[in-house]
């Protein structure tokens, strides 16, 4: 029987990391390449991206589905606003700025799926 409780602590876990390693290179690296070309609109909607993926992830603490679909929606909308706006590599772009939401996100929507799966076939 597999249980989900496994997934989604791996989602938390994987979560937290992600949001360490996106913040950490984001200051360290990444407002960098916003500011350079001045640009303030493109970095608020970043960081207006950036709040989405924080906010979905401790949604996803209590409510694994809502938060997972925010996750994986934020995973694919802003590696795509930086790689079409931005002129940073596309393969640059899903490392940095989509995996470290894409896989927690999709960790929550199988756990919540199991849980769902497992508490239909017990009724």
């Amino acid at each position: 029987m597999i249980k989900y409780r496994q997934y989604r602590w791996a989602a938390r876990l994987l979560g937290i990391l992600g949001l360490v390693f996106f913040m950490s290179n984001f200051t360290a690296e990444g407002i960098e390449d916003f500011t350079m070309q001045s640009r303030t609109r493109d970095l608020t909607i970043v960081l207006v991206l950036c709040s989405l993926c924080f906010v979905s992830y401790i949604v996803s603490w209590s409510a694994e589905i809502v938060g997972g679909m925010l996750l994986t929606l934020s995973a694919i909308l802003l590696p795509s606003f930086v790689y079409f706006f931005e002129d940073i590599p596309g393969f640059t772009s899903i490392i940095y700025y989509g995996i470290p939401f894409l896989i927690p996100g999709i960790l929550f929507i199988v756990a919540w799926r199991i849980k769902v799966i497992r508490k239909s076939a017990s009724e």
